[in-house]
């Protein structure tokens, strides 16, 4: 059967997809969002989940070779890119408002090697895929903004200090 691209939790277009151990998938932000609400139980069949699950990367390839036309104005998008129509979509912004993402409050980080601005989320792939190789100590942007951390610390490896310090988020906790 053909996989489907729509969230059970926000019923839109996936983004960022992932897939909990029981095997159904929702957009990152969408499960994320859930488990804080619901102890830790799948959104669609109720399972008990000891974590948010993996990526699925099956289905975000899919959905990068995957287009559909817009239900509003009949563009042609690649099924990654849809989120990001409906945001300009006059159509759709004209039908239902403008599109809300249940993480629209993300704190955005300038990255410290080339200052490109992205979210928490982005800042591990965006340093592995254009500054994996940068060995200059920088001040991590995270710590800088996030209570109870030295935001003066500097670390030599910077990508380290991401995957040991920052896997997890300051608002889960909170």
């Amino acid at each position: 059967p053909a996989p489907s691209f729509e969230c059970a939790v926000c019923l839109e277009v996936l983004q960022r997809p992932v897939r909990t151990p029981c095997g159904h998938v929702f957009c990152h932000c969408c499960i994320s969002a859930s488990l804080k609400n619901n102890a830790w139980t799948c959104p669609y069949c109720r399972a008990y989940l000891p974590s948010e699950g993996i990526p699925a990367t099956d289905i975000a390839k899919k959905m990068e070779s995957t287009y559909r036309n817009c239900k509003e104005c009949e563009t042609q998008v690649c099924l990654s890119e849809m989120r990001a129509h409906l945001r300009t979509c006059e159509k759709y912004i004209e039908k239902y408002g403008p599109l809300q993402e249940l993480g629209d409050a993300v704190t955005r980080y300038s990255c410290p090697y080339c200052q490109c601005e992205v979210d928490e989320d982005e800042l591990m792939d965006h340093c592995l895929t254009y500054h994996r190789s940068e060995r200059r100590a920088v001040c991590c942007p995270i710590c800088c903004l996030t209570p109870g951390r030295d935001p003066s610390y500097v670390s030599r490896n910077f990508i380290s200090h991401l995957q040991l310090r920052h896997t997890h988020h300051y608002e889960d906790y909170i």
